[in-house]
C-alpha cells in the first residue's frame, strides 16, 4: 500500500495535469495561431475586433488593425537621413517577374545616376505570408539576393490587402520617419523615378508651399493647377492620386469587388484613390495610420483608408490625372510619350498603367537620359554661378 506522501504527490501531479490541459484548452480557443506553424496560418487568421479605450496604446508594435500578434517576419533597416521620399510596393508572393521587372527598371539603382551624391528615395516591396513553406522558402532567397523585402505575419490575400497597406504605413512611420513622402505604388505600375529625383530635388530648395483653395462645396477634393513639383514642396496635407467619384458597389457575387449590404449599405463609395498609385505626405499618413488601427476592418483597402477614413479626417485628395499615362490598346498615350517625348505634355508624369516589360525598358531609358540632361545642366548652372561671384569679387 502506498504511502501518504507518495500518494499525495501522485494526487498532486494528476490534478495539475488537469489544470493544464484545461488552460491549454482556454488559450487555443482564443489563440488559434499557437496551434499553428508560422506558414501554415488560414485566411480566417483574423480575430474578432476588439473596442479599443481611449487610454490604450493603439499604436503598439504588435497590433495592425484588429490582429494583436502581428510581427515581420522578413524586415529591412531603418532610413537613412537622405531619404526624403520612401517608395512602397504591394505585391503578391508569386509576382516574382514583376519584382525583377522593377529592379531592372524604374529602381534600378545601379544605371539610376547620382545627384549631389544622393538618391533621396528607397524602394521596398511589402507582402504577406504565402500558401507553402516552399513559396516562402523561394522568398527568402529573394530577400537575400536583393535585400528589399518586408513581409508581415498574415496571410497574403486579395481580401488582406487592408493589412499590407496599413502594414506599409507602420513601417513607414516606424523605419522612416524622417522622410517627408510615402508613395504606394502597384507592381503593374511604371514609377518615373527619374522625374521624382527631379522633384525631390526641386522641393529641397523651396520647402514651403502655401495652403490650396478647396473647391467650392465640395469637402473631399483639392482643386490644383500648379505643376507636381510644387506639390512636392508640399509637406503637409497632401493626398495625391487619381481620384476616383461615384464608384458603384459591386453586390454580385461573381465579382472579386463583390460587397454586401452587410459590410456597406450605401450604392456608390465616397471619393477615393485608386490603389496603383499614392502620395501621401508624412502627417497624412499618421493621422489615417491611427484611424485605421482604431476603425473596424474593411477588405478593400482604397476605399476604406483613402475614402472612408480620409473622409472622416476632413483630409483633401489632390487630383492626379494630369500626371498619369494609360497604356491601354484603346488609347495611345504610351506611345506618344515615346515618339514624341519632347512636344508631349505627358513628358512630366509620375504613374503609368499596365505597360508592356518592353514600354517600360523603353521609359526607362528615356527617362533616364532625361535625368542625365537634366543634372548635366543643374551642374552648368552652378558653375555659372560661382564664375559670375568670383567675378564679382575680382
Amino acid at each position: 500500500m502506498p504511502s501518504p506522501n507518495a500518494a499525495s504527490l501522485f494526487a498532486g501531479i494528476l490534478v495539475g495535469l488537469v489544470v493544464g490541459y484545461v488552460l491549454w484548452e482556454c488559450v487555443s480557443a482564443f489563440i488559434p495561431h499557437m496551434l499553428n506553424r508560422k506558414y501554415h496560418i488560414t485566411e480566417s487568421m483574423r480575430m474578432s475586433v476588439q473596442p479599443i479605450e481611449e487610454e490604450d496604446d493603439y499604436r503598439d508594435e504588435r497590433q495592425l488593425i484588429d490582429l494583436y500578434n502581428f510581427s515581420y517576419i522578413m524586415n529591412q533597416p531603418s532610413c537613412t537621413p537622405n531619404i526624403q521620399a520612401l517608395v512602397l510596393v504591394p505585391s503578391a508572393p508569386k509576382n516574382l517577374y514583376k519584382r525583377k521587372l522593377i529592379r531592372q527598371t524604374w529602381a534600378n539603382f545601379v544605371e539610376l545616376p547620382l545627384h549631389k551624391n544622393n538618391i533621396p528615395f528607397r524602394v521596398i516591396f511589402m507582402l504577406g505570408i504565402p500558401d507553402s513553406e516552399a513559396n516562402q522558402a523561394e522568398l527568402e532567397r529573394e530577400n537575400f539576393e536583393y535585400d528589399d523585402m518586408v513581409q508581415g505575419s498574415f496571410v497574403d490575400d486579395y481580401r488582406n490587402m487592408t493589412y499590407k497597406h496599413v502594414m506599409s504605413m507602420k513601417w513607414f512611420l516606424t523605419y522612416c520617419s524622417s522622410s517627408k513622402i510615402l508613395i504606394k505604388v502597384d507592381d503593374d505600375v511604371f514609377l518615373n523615378t527619374p522625374q521624382l529625383m527631379i522633384y525631390l530635388h526641386n522641393s529641397m530648395l523651396h520647402n514651403q508651399l502655401p495652403q490650396t483653395d478647396n473647391q467650392a462645396g465640395d469637402q473631399d477634393i483639392t482643386n490644383i493647377s500648379k505643376p507636381l513639383k510644387l506639390l512636392f514642396r508640399q509637406q503637409r496635407d497632401l493626398l495625391f492620386c487619381n481620384l476616383k467619384i461615384d464608384e458603384p458597389v459591386h453586390r454580385s457575387y461573381r465579382c472579386k469587388w463583390h460587397t454586401s449590404y452587410k459590410d456597406y449599405t450605401n450604392k456608390t463609395f465616397p471619393p477615393h484613390c485608386p490603389g496603383f498609385g499614392v502620395v501621401y505626405s508624412a502627417d497624412v499618413v499618421r493621422r489615417l495610420y491611427d484611424a485605421a488601427q482604431r476603425a473596424k476592418f474593411f477588405w478593400i483597402d482604397d476605399v476604406h483608408i483613402t475614402g472612408f477614413l480620409a473622409k472622416q479626417l476632413n483630409i483633401k485628395i489632390v487630383p492626379a490625372q494630369d500626371y498619369t499615362v494609360y497604356c491601354l490598346r484603346k488609347l495611345h498615350t504610351c506611345e506618344q510619350l515615346l515618339d514624341e517625348p519632347v512636344e508631349s505634355n505627358l513628358h512630366e508624369h509620375l504613374f503609368v498603367i499596365l505597360p508592356t516589360p518592353d514600354q517600360m525598358y523603353n521609359m526607362w531609358q528615356l527617362h533616364l537620359g532625361r535625368l542625365r540632361e537634366y543634372i548635366m545642366s543643374d551642374v552648368e548652372n552652378r558653375g555659372s554661378q560661382v564664375d559670375s561671384i568670383e567675378t564679382e569679387l575680382w
